[in-house]
């Protein structure tokens, strides 16, 4: 005894798009390119030219090698100095901190932590005062 049944069988999915793809080809051209080709933009496309979007051209480019690494020397002192500078003055804030004495907190206890959140929550409109 086998398993069929003797009604009609349902293709899979995967066949029956074989068999329509067979009956109905789908020429190349007709797809448009490919999916990145229909979906994706770019500048010229959405009516942008680099320049207008803050490019500057290559060709516009005429600093040589020798004046680029001046630029990037000065540029990078520059930016060395202030870095010494903050460092300088996070230093002198540390140690006159330093020198200051810390305030001791006084330890709460529980009745005293709860009328501190109530004092807090009333705020000015405490019915009291």
């Amino acid at each position: 005894m086998g398993h069929c049944t003797g009604g009609p069988r349902m293709e899979s999915a995967k066949q029956e798009r074989k068999n329509l793809l067979d009956i109905n080809p789908i020429a190349k051209h007709a797809s448009g390119g490919s999916w990145m080709s229909k979906h994706s933009k770019s500048a010229m496309h959405m009516g942008h030219s680099p320049a207008e979007m803050g490019h500057d051209s290559p060709a516009k480019n005429t600093e040589t090698p020798a004046e680029r690494r001046a630029r990037l020397k000065k540029e990078n002192a520059a930016k060395l100095a202030r870095g010494e500078a903050n460092l300088a003055r996070l230093k002198a804030e540390a140690k006159a901190n330093q020198n200051k004495p810390k305030e001791e907190k006084k330890k709460l206890s529980g009745i005293e932590k709860v009328a501190r959140a109530v004092k807090n929550q009333l705020g000015d409109n405490d019915p009291r005062n």
